[in-house]
C-alpha cells in the first residue's frame, strides 16, 4: 500500500470537510445577510407591484420546469440559489396581490406582517410546550381570549378565570380552517360518547355511524372529518338565499332519532365558499339545543366580521355556538396557516386532551395537550400584531369597503345584459355567469344551461391563461333553475387595493374573451 498516497488523500478530505463545515456555519451567521435581504426585498417588490393576475404560461409549460428529481450533491451560494428562484420559480407564482386577481379567498397581506413572519421564523418557537415557547404560550392564550370575547361577549369574571388557566383553553390555533373543523367534529363526537355511555345491550346500535348534519354548501373539510372519524354526513338543501333549509334540518334530526341514529353535530355555515351566505345561526342553535346536539359554526370565511361593528349583525347568533372555526388568512388578511377553533365552554377543550411523558404534561400550560397537531409555529403572533396595528376600527373600515366593492360589482353585473347575477351578495363574495347572446332574455332549458356552463368553463380558463384578470369558478345546484347544477363564476372582493376601475376592467376583459369564443365557434360552425 502506498502510504504517501493515503496520507495525501486524507489531507485533501480534511481540507474539503473543513471547507464544507465553514460554509455550513456561515449559513447560521447574520453578519453577511444584508445583500440577501436586499435581493429578497427586490423580489417581493416585483411581486407586489405586478398588475397582471398570472404570468400567461400554461400549467403544463410550468410543470415541465420541475421534473428533475435528483437532489443536488453539493450546496451552492445563496446568491446563486436566489438567481435560480428569480429565473425559474417566482415568475410563475400566482399574483394574489394584483387588484385584478379576484378569484380566491387569499388576499395580499399588510406589509408589516411579513416582518412579523421573519421574527416568528427567527425565534422558531414551538407552541406545543412551554419549554419551547415560554412567553408566546401566554400570548397565544391571550390572543385567543381577546377574539373569544368578540365572539361570545363573556364577562370580565369569565375571562379572569379562564384566560390563563392550566386545566383548559378557550381555543386552539391550527394550520387552517380544515383542521379546525375536523377538531370541532372530533370534540362533538367525544362529547356525545361521554354523554351517552354504551351499555352491553346497546352494542349493536353502537356500530351505527354517528351523524353530522349540515347544508349542501358545507365545506369539504366536513367530508374529510366524517371519513376520518367514522361518521355519516347528512347534507340538507338550501333555500333561494342559499341558507340551510330549517324545515329540512328538523326533519333530518327527527328521521335520525326515529331510526336510532345518533346525531353528534349540527353544522352552520357563516360565509359559504360559493356565495358568502350565512345560515340562520340563532334558529339553528335552538334546534341543536332541543335535540341536545353539539352546535358548530364554520365561520372560516365570515367569522372575522365579529370585529366589525358595522357588519357584525350578519353573524347574529354566533355567540350560541359550542364551537366556532375562523380562518385568519381570509377576512383577517393574515398569512396562510392561522386557523382557530374556539370553545364557548373551555371545558370542552378537555374532552380531547392528550399527554406525553416527555412533553405536554397534565399539570402545565402546554398548549399541545389540546391540539390535534403536535409541533406548531407561533402564528398567534400574526393575529396579535394585526389586532394591535389594525385594531377593530381598522377592520371595520376594511370590511365595509370590501362589502361596498361587492355591491358595486353586483350592480355592474346586473346592468350588463351579458351577465347574470345568481344572488345578491351577503358578504364580499358573489357568484354570477356569462350569458352568450342567444341565451339572453329567454326561458332557459336544462340543455341551454349545460351549454352556458360549458361556455363559462372556457371563458374562465381563457381568462386565467390570458393573465390580465382572474375569477375562479364553481359548480353548484341553483334553486331558481330547479336545482340544476351550473358552472358559475366566483369573485372575491377582499383585496383592499382593488378599485371600481379594476372591477370594470375584469368584466370588460370577460366580455372581450367571450366575444372571441363566440366568433371562433360561429366561424367553425359556418365552415
Amino acid at each position: 500500500m502506498d502510504m504517501t498516497f493515503d496520507l495525501n488523500a486524507q489531507a485533501n478530505k480534511n481540507r474539503n470537510t473543513d471547507g464544507t463545515t465553514e460554509f455550513l456555519r456561515a449559513l447560521y451567521r447574520s453578519d453577511d445577510n444584508a445583500a440577501i435581504r436586499m435581493r429578497v426585498d427586490d423580489s417581493c417588490d416585483r411581486f407586489l407591484n405586478a398588475s397582471d393576475a398570472s404570468d400567461g404560461n400554461s400549467i403544463f409549460d410550468i410543470c415541465a420546469k420541475f421534473k428533475h428529481f435528483d437532489m443536488p450533491r453539493e450546496g451552492i451560494s445563496l446568491e446563486a440559489y436566489l438567481t435560480s428562484l428569480e429565473r425559474d420559480v417566482l415568475p410563475h407564482c400566482s399574483h394574489l396581490a394584483s387588484p385584478r386577481y379576484l378569484g380566491h379567498m387569499t388576499a395580499p397581506i399588510p406589509q408589516f406582517l411579513p416582518e412579523i413572519g421573519r421574527l416568528i421564523q427567527t425565534l422558531n418557537q414551538n407552541v406545543v410546550k412551554m419549554e419551547t415557547s415560554r412567553g408566546l404560550t401566554f400570548l397565544e392564550r391571550q390572543v385567543i381570549g381577546m377574539f373569544h370575547r368578540e365572539i361570545y361577549r363573556g364577562s370580565d369574571v369569565f375571562y379572569q378565570r379562564y384566560l390563563q388557566t392550566l386545566s383548559s383553553t378557550l381555543g386552539i390555533f391550527t394550520s387552517g380552517g380544515t383542521l379546525a373543523n375536523i377538531c370541532a367534529v372530533w370534540t362533538a363526537l367525544q362529547r356525545a360518547q361521554m354523554n351517552t355511555p354504551i351499555v352491553e345491550s346497546d352494542r349493536s346500535a353502537a356500530k351505527i355511524r354517528p351523524v353530522i348534519i349540515g347544508s349542501e354548501l358545507m365545506h369539504y373539510s366536513f367530508d374529510k372529518a366524517a371519513e376520518l372519524l367514522g361518521a355519516e354526513l347528512y347534507k340538507v338543501p338550501v333555500d333561494n338565499q342559499y341558507q340551510i333549509n330549517l324545515g329540512a334540518v328538523a326533519q333530518a334530526i327527527s328521521s335520525c332519532e326515529s331510526e336510532g341514529r345518533r346525531v353528534i353535530c349540527l353544522v352552520a355555515v357563516a360565509g359559504s365558499t360559493d356565495y358568502g351566505s350565512v345560515d340562520p345561526l340563532r334558529k339553528l342553535s335552538e334546534l341543536a339545543k332541543r335535540a341536545n346536539v353539539h352546535f358548530h359554526v364554520d365561520a372560516a370565511w365570515g367569522g372575522g366580521l365579529v370585529l366589525s361593528e358595522s357588519n357584525r349583525y350578519l353573524l347574529e347568533g354566533i355567540e350560541f355556538a359550542d364551537t366556532v372555526t375562523i380562518d385568519g388568512h381570509k377576512q383577517l388578511m393574515l398569512p396562510i396557516g392561522c386557523g382557530i377553533l374556539f370553545f364557548r365552554d373551555p371545558e370542552l377543550s378537555e374532552i380531547t386532551m392528550h399527554h406525553a411523558p416527555y412533553a405536554v404534561r397534565p399539570t402545565s400550560f402546554d398548549q399541545g395537550r389540546f391540539t390535534l397537531e403536535g409541533t406548531r409555529p407561533a402564528t398567534a403572533l400574526y393575529l396579535h400584531a394585526a389586532m394591535h396595528v389594525i385594531g377593530k376600527t381598522g377592520y371595520d373600515v376594511l370590511f365595509s369597503d370590501s362589502m361596498a366593492r361587492a355591491r358595486y360589482m353586483a350592480q355592474a353585473i346586473e346592468s350588463r345584459p351579458e351577465f347574470e347575477l345568481i344572488v345578491a351578495p351577503t358578504m364580499n363574495l358573489l357568484a354570477y355567469r356569462y350569458l352568450p347572446e342567444e341565451y339572453r332574455n329567454c326561458t332557459l332549458s336544462a340543455e341551454d344551461n349545460e351549454e352556458i356552463s360549458a361556455f363559462n368553463v372556457s371563458l374562465q380558463k381563457l381568462q386565467r391563461q390570458k393573465g390580465d384578470s382572474f375569477v375562479s369558478r364553481t359548480f353548484r345546484p341553483v334553486p331558481q333553475y330547479q336545482g340544476q347544477s351550473l358552472t358559475l363564476l366566483r369573485a372575491v372582493l377582499l383585496n383592499p387595493l382593488s378599485t371600481a376601475a379594476d372591477i370594470d376592467f375584469l368584466l370588460n376583459d370577460q366580455v372581450a374573451i367571450a366575444t372571441q369564443i363566440d366568433e371562433k365557434e360561429h366561424g367553425h360552425a359556418q365552415q
